[in-house]
Parts: C-alpha cells; sequence; structure tokens
C-alpha cells in the first residue's frame, strides 16, 4: 500500500485502540512488577513493599492508570503520539522515550540500555519508532499488518 502521514495515523488509530494501549501497559507493568520483586531478594528485603504499596499497585494494573510522571505515562505519551492524537516536541519525547528505555532495558551496572530487536515488534516498540523517528518508520509495520488481515 502506498502511505501517506494521514493514512499511516487513520491504520494507527486503528490498531492501538484504548484496549490494546491497556493490554501493553498490563504486559509491561507485569515486567516491571516481577522484575521489581526479583530485586527485592537480592537485596534480602523481599517483603519490602508495604501492604498499602502492594494494595495501591493493583489498583494500578487493574485500571492501567498510575497518577503523576511515571513510566506508564510515558507509554500513555508515545501511543498518543504513534496515533497522531498528540504534537510532542523533541525534548519531551526523549524524555519520555528514555524513561521508557531505562525503565525496560537498562540493567544494573550498564550504562546504556540494551534494546532487544525483539520489542521493536510490541505495540510498545512501534509506538516508540514512531516517536522517534517519526510515522514513516512504521510504514513497513503497517505493511506486513494489512497483508496479516
Amino acid at each position: 500500500m502506498e502511505w501517506t502521514k494521514e493514512t499511516a495515523y487513520e491504520k494507527m488509530q486503528e490498531i492501538y485502540t484504548d484496549r490494546v494501549m491497556q493490554d501493553e501497559k498490563r504486559r509491561i507493568f507485569q515486567q516491571v512488577y516481577r522484575h521489581l520483586n526479583e530485586h527485592l531478594g537480592d537485596l534480602a528485603v523481599k517483603s519490602g513493599l508495604k501492604e498499602e504499596a502492594e494494595k495501591q499497585l493493583r489498583y494500578f494494573k487493574e485500571y492501567t492508570f498510575m497518577p503523576g510522571d511515571n513510566l506508564f505515562q510515558s507509554m500513555r505519551y508515545v501511543f498518543f503520539l504513534a496515533r497522531g492524537d498528540r504534537k510532542g516536541d523533541q525534548a519531551e519525547t526523549q524524555q519520555h522515550l528514555n524513561r521508557i528505555y531505562r525503565s525496560l532495558f537498562q540493567p544494573a551496572g550498564l550504562k546504556n540500555p540494551y534494546i532487544p530487536d525483539s520489542f521493536w515488534d510490541t505495540p510498545l516498540g512501534v509506538a516508540c519508532l514512531v516517536a522517534e523517528e517519526g510515522i514513516e518508520a512504521a510504514y513497513p509495520v503497517l505493511d506486513e499488518m494489512v497483508e496479516a488481515e
């Protein structure tokens, strides 16, 4: 298919429904939560989270919304950019991308995140690609999605 910015954003809006974005937030939440618990064990404080914090995290997982400036707000930001629902300035966009990459892919002891190739095939990976390089970078992915339909 011959893509234009407008048709690509329309397709992204069709693909990135609120449900898809919520499911992706839940998937990432599970990864980060598991990682947190593993590191609490590494630090010998397995029960380091208070009951109140556990309750709040369960609430966040269920409703896929955390108030404040955090990983999930950054995910929301890049999803909206990918759908064409928001225009962001480059500095703000880079801050959100850095938070996502650092939170998900920067192990202790490394200065820079290591992003696996498989990430770019996920909904969040495609949204980050669009946020970083523009909607044109998603044309090949959109072609694959159209062919799969």
